[in-house]
């Protein structure tokens, strides 16, 4: 086949694209000539990423659009009056692969308990994950995906086994209210299977399903947490499955709750999956507490981009920098979520010693605003403006932490910071 993606930089659609460039397809898209760190990961898959025109739309391909474009983007414009062949990210993956669907759903930390569970599985599945990582393998029919419950479109996925690692409020643009949220997720479940919870979560515990697995630290779970030993940079914890009465020692190689859960999460996947998951040498998926190293200072890239992922990585910071000054530049991602949120960004941010505001990363959900921008800033007064001289004060002498945070393109500033 020959499929090209409108809106390949996407993490979701470079990650699509990887997979059916491994599966022997043949794969081209475009996109903003704006840079991103997917275009590194479509480079070295050799796959060509072309600038927005509507020249590029012929009749020689099926074409994938990606969730955030509609007939207001001139390619998807033609595609829609030329009537060819066409389907958006989620219906795609929904309605036309031909894999048995694993999903990973829930507000935070879908992205890493998926590219923990892709390495478990020793790329024995196809996987597509929403940091721009994407495979594809016709050994089996399973794939991993990332399921996002924005506009719904998770709905599209019916799944073989599915796991929601927390429910809380987000994408306000879309989602009224908790309970609206909640119900997306009684939905979605409700086309699974298996469904595997955090039963520690309170809004999961409102999803009903009639296979049901909980894990968590609460004894009432069916596999039950308990740390053993805190080390310097991971746990060992006790995993006890409550039926059986069966224990497994297992080392979370990277610290913070919120971690232990999305190691736990896909080793309880592989266990339905009736596969000893592969455990040694796990890594973080891309973005995801990156490492730079500036002299004595720790440069730290990371996509959280909600009130709550932001207090778990300062969490994980905490712990495994106890004595270090920790600042953080930050990019608000959506005017939506973030006059939504206030009070809650404001309470994660002042855990930080400095805190720097860069204007707003809309993506392609919204137009810039001023009049929203201005808002934003007035209601987050009391931390500073961030502009390119605070660049400057970053010293390679000193020894404490600067977070780049965000899921637009604030690391782009990282660059400049190491290459000056």
């Amino acid at each position: 086949m020959k499929y090209y993606l409108v809106g390949i930089k996407g993490t979701g659609m470079t990650s699509l694209a990887c997979m059916l460039k491994d599966l022997g397809h043949f794969v081209v898209g475009s996109d903003v000539d704006e840079e991103f760190f997917t275009d590194e990961i479509l480079k070295k898959k050799k796959i060509e990423v072309l600038s927005f025109c509507s020249n590029n739309i012929t009749s020689d391909y099926t074409y994938i659009i990606g969730n955030a474009f509609d007939e207001k983007c001139e390619e998807v414009s033609k595609i829609i009056l030329n009537d060819f062949e066409h389907y958006y990210y989620h219906e795609f993956i929904g309605h036309i692969l031909d894999k048995n669907i694993i999903s990973v759903a829930g507000t935070h930390g879908k992205t890493t308990t998926s590219y923990f569970l892709s390495q478990m599985l020793n790329k024995n599945v196809s996987y597509i994950i929403g940091d721009g990582s994407g495979y594809g393998t016709d050994a089996t029919h399973y794939l991993v995906l990332e399921a996002c419950e924005y506009k719904d479109h998770f709905l599209s996925y019916k799944s073989q086994l599915a796991l929601i690692t927390n429910i809380e409020f987000d994408h306000p643009d879309y989602f009224k209210n908790i309970k609206q949220v909640i119900s997306s997720f009684q939905k979605f479940a409700n086309k699974t299977k298996t469904l595997i919870v955090n039963g520690d979560d309170v809004n999961i515990r409102k999803i009903k399903h009639k296979n049901k697995i909980t894990f968590g630290f609460d004894e009432n779970n069916d596999f039950i947490i308990k740390i053993e030993k805190k080390n310097k940079s991971s746990y060992d914890i006790l995993l006890t499955e409550k039926k059986t009465k069966r224990e497994y020692k297992y080392n979370v190689p990277f610290l913070g709750k919120h971690m232990i859960y999305n190691y736990v999460g896909s080793t309880v996947i592989s266990m339905a999956l009736g596969i000893t998951p592969h455990i040694n040498n796990l890594l973080l998926p891309k973005r995801r507490m990156k490492h730079y190293y500036y002299g004595d200072t720790i440069i730290i890239d990371d996509y959280a981009h909600h009130p709550t992922e932001i207090k778990c990585l300062f969490e994980t910071l905490c712990l495994s920098y106890p004595d270090l000054k920790i600042n953080v530049i930050f990019q608000p991602h959506t005017y939506s979520r973030t006059l939504s949120l206030l009070k809650e960004f404001d309470d994660a941010l002042s855990l930080f010693d400095e805190v720097y505001i860069e204007n707003v990363f809309t993506s392609a959900r919204e137009k810039h605003s001023d009049l929203l921008e201005k808002k934003i800033f007035d209601n987050l007064s009391k931390y500073k403006k961030f502009n390119n001289d605070v660049l400057k004060n970053i010293s390679r002498s000193k020894k404490e932490i600067w977070v780049f945070l965000g899921a637009g393109c604030i690391n782009r500033y990282i660059k400049e910071i190491i290459n000056q």
